[in-house]
This record gives structure tokens, C-alpha cells and sequence, in this order.
């Protein structure tokens, strides 16, 4: 079996701003998994949409939205390592579409049972819908991801996640528009958009199956080596079936400690999205609709970062870019207890924190499937989607700090829950430095660490 970190070389072609030299079917793919992960972050985020909708007929307490959220939350990751295995055994490249249109069709019926009112009268039904919608959904991504890259020669990977995963949050506003205007000409019926906004889905991967063919995929692969470029995959047949591929994956120190890494980016993440909005409110006076507007300035940046970070790295390499990163997190997030002292400063951290709070998913995404071997890329994406998810349960860690501070309208809490975060930040660039070896760029293999190349699958 060969591994792809072994032929991952950067092209001698010189790159262009942000928008580098690939082959055209590349680019087709790139949009059209690009709208297939916006659907998929949409079906997860129109809970959010209309939540308030949601409190007021359940009739819902602060704690138990809480409670409910993260469970919802956690459950994206825990069926990503299984649904990601499966989807390599059925194939790869243009092939997994035969894995990934089941998963989306899955997380697309779940989302638009959650919008059917006699399954959805008791709060219960409401999140056994959407625990089984995310399990699917992270399967959805990890799939997303994987194909994204088996469609990008190697050179480009960093840019191609990078701008896929931008997909989230511009998606995912443009489509929070769209539910808005459903909300408004349906008289506020919270279910509407769970009925209509996911069957967007249906058209795109329709196009997309018809576009991944074997014959496309031949011509990308073509088109990258007259670019003297390199192609992710070496063959586009379905694979035979692999056992020990997730404990294989697992002993590569940089899949395991991405995997952790992610785990960790998402844990400030989450955490900061559920941390803001309240600080505004009960320590900032904003008022409640302020303080939710003024909460999400952080996306305008965040897509752009994602695409800038990503292509960064396919130059500078992997590591370097996330121990940036994961530096620049660690002061951002410090910097938000100032957030409430004036819109000016609010905006200026949001936008500062921006550049990187969505930057190092797609980074760490790429380092995790430059040091996976042939075939095995969708089970480490599987296990990196487990490990993120798993993050995204730092909101109970920061109510108990907001509690033990004083509650709601009391700084301390918000203050601790924030250092909190920022240790997470110093943690994963600990562990970037110590425990990962690069895969790109020209300290590919020549940086500092305390595990050898061939363990992370560098020769």
C-alpha cells in the first residue's frame, strides 16, 4: 500500500494571489461539494435559525436548551469513523458518490421529518430528529472533505479545503436568509424551513452525480500531470474492502494529534459562540436583539481566512500555518474580554479573531489527509470529524465557570471561561510542535519534533 504523504511535493509553478493554477474539473467539483457541504451545515444550523420559535412552544428552560444543544452537537461525530470507513470501501474519488449520495439523502429526510408537526408535537421528537440528522450530517462531512481532496492534486489541497470548508458560515448565512424570508411569509412557523430549505439538495447532487464520472475524473487526473501537478489518488477503482484501517490511521501521529488538535479548535469554537452573546448581554447592557447581531461580525473574516490559511499552508506547510494559528487564537480570544467596552473594539476583535477561528479546520484537515495512506483518507477524516465534535461540548465547561462566577451579570465567570478557551489554543500548539511532523513545503520532513517521519508517514 503506498502512502500519499510520500509523494507530496510543492509545485515549481508560481502561484497568484488566492486563486492558484488547477485543472478545470477540479474547480467544477469544488463547487459543487462546495454547495452539497453548504446544505449540509444548513441542515445543522437552521435549529439555531429559529430557536427562539422553538423555546417559546416547547416552553424551554436556559438549562435544558443547553443540555439539548450539546447533546445535538456531539452527536455530529458518532458515526463519522464507521460512515467514513464504509464510504472508502465503496470507493474513492469519483466513486464515492455511490456512499455519499445515501448520506445526504439521510441527513435531508431526517431534516425535513423534524419540519412534519405530529412528529415534532413534543419536544422529544424534535431532537431525536436531529441527533439522527447529525450523526448523518458528520458523515456527510467527513465524506465532503475526503472527495474534495481526492478531486485537488496534492500541490493545491490546502486551498481546495480551505475554500470548501468556507462553505460554512458563508454558506450557511446565505441560506439563513433565505430561512428568514420563509419565517416571515409563513407567520413566524418555525417548521417551514425545516420542510423546504434541505430539498435544495436534491437538484445539486443530482448535477453532481452526473458530473463525477470516471471519465471526468480521467481527464482531471490528466490535466493535473500536464500541470506538473500531482494526483491525489493513483487509481479511481472501488476498493476492496480494508481491515485495521481505523487503528492503522490511528497509530500516525499526525492523524491522532489533528484528530486532538481539532477536538480542541472546535472546544474554542463553540465555546466562544456560546460565550459572546451572553457577555454582551448580562456584561455589556447591549440589548438582547444587539447583542445577537453584533455577535457573528467574526464570519465575515472567518471564510476568508479559511481560504487564505489554506492556501498558505500548501506553501509554508501544514505545521507552520497551525502553529500560527493556534498563536493567534490564543491572543484573539484574551483580547474578547474587552469585547463589550465599545462597537469599535467589538468589531475590531471579532474581525481579528476571525482570520482564524474557522482558518484551522481545513489545515489541520489537510495535514490529516496528506499523512493518510491510499484509501484510507475517508476514515481519517472520520476520525478527525469524531474528535471535533467531541470539542464541541465546551459550553457545559464554561456555564459551570459562568455559575461558580457569579452567574450571568457577573464578569468573573466570562473571564475565566475565556482563559479557559485560550489554554485550549496552547495546548494544541504544544501539541502541533512536539507531536507532528511537516508534510509540505520545504521543511517537509526537516522540522523539530519528538516522533519520527516514518511514524507520521513521511519517507
Amino acid at each position: 500500500m503506498k502512502n500519499t504523504a510520500s509523494k507530496l511535493e510543492i509545485s515549481k509553478e508560481p502561484e497568484i494571489g488566492l486563486l492558484p493554477r488547477a485543472p478545470s474539473y477540479s474547480w467544477i467539483a469544488l463547487v459543487f461539494l462546495w454547495l452539497i457541504f453548504a446544505m449540509n451545515a444548513t441542515s445543522r444550523e437552521i435549529m439555531n435559525r429559529v430557536m427562539p420559535a422553538i423555546v417559546d412552544e416547547y416552553e424551554l428552560s436556559a438549562n435544558v436548551v443547553g443540555q439539548m444543544v450539546s447533546l445535538i452537537m456531539l452527536s455530529t461525530g458518532v458515526l463519522s469513523i464507521w460512515g467514513a470507513s464504509w464510504s472508502d470501501k465503496k470507493g474513492l474519488g469519483w466513486a464515492r458518490k455511490y456512499s455519499g449520495v445515501w448520506i445526504a439523502l439521510a441527513y435531508t429526510f431526517f431534516s425535513v421529518l423534524t419540519g412534519v408537526s405530529p412528529l415534532t408535537s413534543a419536544a422529544v421528537g424534535f431532537v431525536i430528529f436531529q441527533v439522527i440528522k447529525n450523526m448523518f450530517g458528520g458523515i456527510g462531512e467527513s465524506i465532503e472533505v475526503s472527495t474534495v481532496a481526492e478531486w485537488w492534486p496534492k500541490e493545491r489541497r490546502g486551498f481546495a479545503l480551505g475554500a470548501h470548508h468556507s462553505a460554512y458560515p458563508w454558506g450557511t448565512l446565505l441560506s439563513g436568509l433565505l430561512i428568514s424570508v420563509i419565517l416571515v411569509n409563513t407567520d413566524g412557523n418555525w417548521r417551514m424551513p425545516f420542510l423546504l430549505v434541505p430539498l435544495l439538495i436534491v437538484p445539486i447532487y443530482v448535477a453532481y452525480w452526473f458530473f463525477s464520472t470516471p471519465k471526468n475524473f480521467k481527464k482531471y487526473e490528466k490535466n493535473a500531470i500536464n500541470m506538473n501537478l500531482t494526483p491525489t489518488l493513483d487509481s479511481v477503482e472501488v476498493q476492496e474492502n480494508k481491515k485495521g484501517a481505523i487503528l492503522e490511521s490511528l497509530k500516525n501521529p499526525n492523524i491522532l494529534v489533528g484528530t486532538l488538535c481539532a477536538l480542541l479548535g472546535q472546544a474554542a469554537f463553540t465555546g466562544l459562540n456560546f460565550w459572546l452573546s451572553p457577555y454582551l448581554a448580562f456584561v455589556g447592557n447591549f440589548d438582547y436583539a444587539a447583542a445577537a447581531a453584533w455577535s457573528v461580525i467574526f464570519t465575515i473574516t472567518g471564510g476568508l481566512g479559511q481560504i487564505f490559511w489554506g492556501s498558505i499552508s500548501d506553501t509554508i506547510g501544514r505545521k507552520r500555518t497551525m502553529l500560527i494559528s493556534f498563536a493567534w487564537l490564543t491572543v484573539a480570544l484574551v483580547l474578547f474580554q474587552f469585547s463589550a467596552q465599545s462597537i469599535l473594539l467589538l468589531v475590531c476583535i471579532q474581525l481579528f479573531a476571525g482570520i482564524c477561528t474557522n482558518a484551522i479546520f481545513p489545515v489541520i484537515f489537510s495535514l490529516i489527509t496528506d499523512s493518510a495512506k491510499s484509501g484510507y483518507t475517508g476514515t481519517a477524516m472520520g476520525i478527525a470529524m469524531t474528535g471535533m465534535y467531541i470539542g464541541g461540548i465546551s459550553p457545559t465547561a464554561l456555564g459551570f465557570f459562568i455559575n461558580t462566577g457569579g452567574g450571568w451579570d457577573s464578569q468573573t465567570g466570562y473571564i475565566t471561561g475565556l482563559y479557559f478557551l485560550a489554554s485550549c489554543m496552547i495546548v494544541a500548539f504544544l501539541l502541533t510542535l512536539l507531536f507532528t511532523r511537516e508534510t509540505v513545503g520545504n521543511k517537509r520532513g526537516k522540522d523539530w519534533s519528538l516522533v519520527s517521519k516514518k511514524s507520521c508517514g513521511i519517507e
